[in-house]
């Protein structure tokens, strides 16, 4: 009686795990209304007004997930009255490394909304190079101070692991196990994309499905991408070798990469050497990567975002409404 008893009563646990809600947040909506998150620390020219200590943090979440976006200064270009900038670039001679304080202009940090078009595919763009350490070199000739400086750029290197200290990067929390699905925007798909654990600082595994530039289906129009398709096309390419890569060549990638999230964990979401865009997340609680594969999270996002809004009084309002607005349970800011 006991054993049925015990049996029931992990039915019952499984039955709860299983009733969890997934939850979802939307940086940018099908018409292109920012989140308030985003859109209340920007000025008109999408300038950071929130910039503390050279990086802007925008915070939001869900239940079960927190999420941090970083955005960092990058040291102005030389015609923009800035120093001469070679990224990641070493010199043979005379090394000589200086504090960041040293580099004496940098660009405004931006948070900008920016679509790929054919698809309406919107999403959020930031500032800065991922590093896990960023330092200002004085360039020297024949021996010879310039009076020039170039930063260099220490990158994250999955062999050895790290964090990212600077540029753009996001930081998920989760508060329960389940997978965690990201919408993101790569200029070029051959660039490096790592999702790290905060404990390890190695990279996690991820699958990832969507859109590369140039894949088109029978209709010639783009064609959305299984996990086993796009491996297809990344080992293809030669890039069997490296799994932080999402396709390949220079083309763009836009769609999801998934993971395994666990509870109390921390991840943080970047690229290589390049900025990455980010439009959405949704968390899965109780399942796995494998259970969340599916050609419909990007077209139901789309399809949540054209949903009913209301304002803060709770009064149905329409498209033409400006100002704060709820739609699908989240806040937004449309001007």
């Amino acid at each position: 009686m006991k054993k049925i008893f015990t049996l029931i009563s992990m039915a019952f646990v499984a039955m709860s795990v299983n009733a969890q809600t997934d939850e979802s947040y939307v940086a940018v909506d099908a018409d292109g209304n920012m989140a308030v998150e985003y859109a209340s620390v920007i000025d008109e020219s999408n300038v950071a007004t929130n910039v503390e200590n050279g990086s802007s943090v925008v915070k939001f979440g869900t239940a079960n997930v927190e999420v941090e976006a970083v955005g960092s200064a990058e040291p102005a270009d030389k015609e923009e009255g800035g120093q001469d900038i070679t990224i990641g670039a070493q010199i043979d001679e005379a090394l000589h490394l200086y504090e960041l304080v040293s580099i004496n202009s940098t660009k405004p940090i931006k948070w900008e909304k920016k679509n790929q078009g054919d698809i309406n595919f919107s999403y959020i763009g930031g500032m800065g190079v991922p590093a896990v350490s960023m330092v200002a070199e004085e360039v020297y000739t024949e021996g010879e101070a310039t009076g020039k400086y170039r930063v260099v750029y220490t990158t994250f290197d999955p062999d050895k692991g790290g964090e990212p200290q600077s540029g753009l990067y996001y930081k998920f929390t989760t508060k329960a196990d389940g997978a965690l699905k990201v919408g993101i925007w790569a200029n070029k798909g051959n660039r490096t994309t790592f999702l790290v654990d905060s404990e390890t600082k190695q990279a996690t595994p991820y699958l990832v499905e969507g859109y590369i530039n140039g894949q088109n289906g029978e209709d010639g129009k783009k064609k959305w991408l299984s996990n086993d398709e796009i491996k297809a096309i990344h080992d293809a390419s030669g890039n069997a070798g490296n799994p932080w890569v999402i396709g390949a060549g220079n083309q763009p990638f836009w769609g999801n990469v998934i993971i395994d999230a666990k509870a109390g964990k921390t991840y943080w979401l970047f690229q290589g050497n390049s900025q990455i865009g980010f439009q959405q997340y949704t968390f899965y609680p109780g399942k796995s990567k494998e259970d969340v594969t599916s050609v419909e999270t990007i077209k139901t996002i789309a399809e949540k975002a054209n949903g009913a809004r209301y304002n803060l009084a709770g009064q149905k309002v329409d498209s033409a409404y400006k100002g704060v607005v709820i739609q699908n349970g989240r806040k937004m800011l449309v001007k």
